[in-house]
């Protein structure tokens, strides 16, 4: 039933409830008619709810009744605590089921952080996670059914067309109780404007059936081969799933990070902060244009990436063969290949990729998802994942040492970074802070037998995005993997890898 239907009813007055039901609702009203909004009150009150002649930041919405006055001061009060303002038909709704609704199938404006920053705050319960928008993060979680996880993200670039959707499609089941909900967001990526959602209770076997057939329809598959992972086929013109890993294994939740006591040395703790400060690769996502409401902070995994190399070579290959296809035919499957890679990969601003420049930064991009999802299997972005540095630190099993700046090593490390400064590069200068040797768990009985054997030991430099070095410390240098685009960058990484 319609929000607007049932709520119409119920705000006839034709019942009114035992005060049990709304007692954990707070609201406050605003409008332009004082007798609907003395109604309003008196009914919300008699079904048990908390009325607030003020809005307080205790709250739970400020209910709009009628236009919406944007003048009013606590509408205004309202925004600045960033209280839902809601629409009157939440009332009929809150009084037909005698019970607190979530807020966002109702609310005059999204007033969600979400929509301002482009990022979703992921909270994981069980194996997946309630899409922020729900409304439903804190009381609910997503559906389980034995192996099945009711919880998918559809992406769709069709760069020839112009499209580059998503579709977020979820079965939400409250923590306390039975009840089912089937979420579905969907939008243009990058563009808030374009898009709406719908929020819609049902009975756990309805909420299933009605996800399955809105899965068929959407993407020209069943659901069953999806979760199976057999016979599922990419339809023209439909959507595909993204494989978003949320992780099931969560650290305890605990107080602020900072307030730790750490038993690393202070050099080594400023290190750990630089290298699992989350925003440093939230930025990383943001300078690579990833659309993070669709995909969050290290959730893509290893097999989409993957995926993603596979068609970046694929169109290599085209741009390379010039003489192996027609003019038109070349680019129609350039034109498929790059919509095979976006949809893999949700960016704000999908692209026909046709040279080899673009394919490159792509392939770069790609490396550094890689380390991202490394470090986010690692050490988690979660919010609730708020383990020490200590912790995160021996989670790389790498043993890292400062060197005393007055060691004959760090004289060695700076002198060669002062010296081998190019002349041309007059408009800025070097300044070295700090030097750390690296043991990596198992490398020294590795490189033991080789020791005495080999004599062109050389000092190599690797410089890599900051986001990387996670990565790089807990899993060493490597090779490109072999899916994907081959370049000059791939072989120098390869030097390093064997000359280390």
């Amino acid at each position: 039933m319609s929000p607007e239907k049932s709520g119409s009813k119920a705000t006839q007055g034709a019942r009114l409830l035992s005060p049990e039901g709304l007692d954990k609702l707070r609201f406050s009203i605003v409008g332009q008619s004082k007798e609907a909004v003395d109604e309003s009150i008196q009914k919300l009150k008699h079904a048990g709810a908390n009325f607030h002649a003020r809005v307080a930041k205790d709250i739970d919405c400020l209910i709009s009744y009628g236009e919406l006055d944007n003048e009013n001061a606590e509408v205004r009060k309202a925004r600045r605590l960033k209280i839902p303002i809601v629409r009157e038909e939440y009332i009929g709704e809150c009084i037909r089921k005698n019970r607190k609704l979530p807020v966002d199938l109702y609310k005059v404006e999204n007033t969600l952080e979400s929509s301002k920053g482009g990022t979703v705050t992921v909270k994981v319960k069980g194996r997946s996670a309630v899409h922020e928008s729900s409304g439903l993060q804190d009381t609910a979680h997503i559906l389980e059914d034995g192996k099945s996880i009711y919880n998918t993200t559809l992406n769709m670039s069709d760069l020839a067309r112009g499209v580059n959707s998503y579709y977020i499609l979820q079965i939400i089941e409250e923590d306390n109780g039975s009840e089912c909900y089937v979420f579905r967001k969907w939008g243009r990526v990058g563009n808030e404007q374009i898009g709406s959602q719908k929020l819609e209770e049902m009975s756990k076997a309805d909420a299933i059936k009605e996800f399955k057939r809105l899965f068929l329809e959407k993407t020209g598959n069943p659901w069953e081969a999806w979760e199976r992972k057999t016979n599922f086929q990419k339809q023209p013109g439909k959507f595909y799933p993204l494989d978003i890993d949320y992780g099931v294994k969560q650290a305890p939740k605990r107080k602020d990070i900072s307030e730790m006591k750490s038993s690393l040395a202070p050099q080594l703790l400023e290190l750990m902060k630089m290298l699992f400060n989350v925003e440093t690769y939230r930025a990383a996502m943001m300078e690579f244009e990833i659309n993070m409401s669709e995909m969050p902070l290290g959730k893509l995994t290893k097999e989409n990436i993957q995926k993603g190399f596979e068609a970046l070579t694929e169109i290599q290959n085209l741009l390379k063969n010039t003489a192996d296809q027609a003019l038109a035919v070349r680019e129609s499957l350039i034109v498929a290949a790059s919509n095979r890679f976006f949809t893999l990969i949700p960016s704000i601003h999908p692209h026909i990729i046709r040279d080899e420049d673009e394919l490159m930064i792509k392939a770069k991009m790609l490396e550094a998802l890689q380390d991202i999802e490394i470090a986010s299997k690692l050490v988690g972005f979660d919010s609730d994942c708020d383990e020490s540095l200590d912790d995160k630190y021996m989670k790389l099993r790498c043993n890292i040492t400062p060197l005393p700046h007055d060691s004959e090593d760090y004289k060695l490390v700076e002198r060669y970074l002062l010296n081998t400064h190019a002349p041309t590069h007059k408009d800025w200068s070097l300044e070295l802070e700090e030097v750390f040797s690296l043991d990596r768990d198992g490398e020294l009985n590795k490189y033991s037998r080789y020791k005495n054997n080999l004599h062109n030991k050389m000092l190599l430099w690797h410089g890599s995005r900051l986001t990387n070095f996670v990565g790089i410390l807990s899993q060493g240098l490597r090779i490109a993997p072999p899916e994907a685009p081959v370049t000059g960058y791939m072989v120098c990484l390869l030097f390093m890898f064997y000359m280390f």
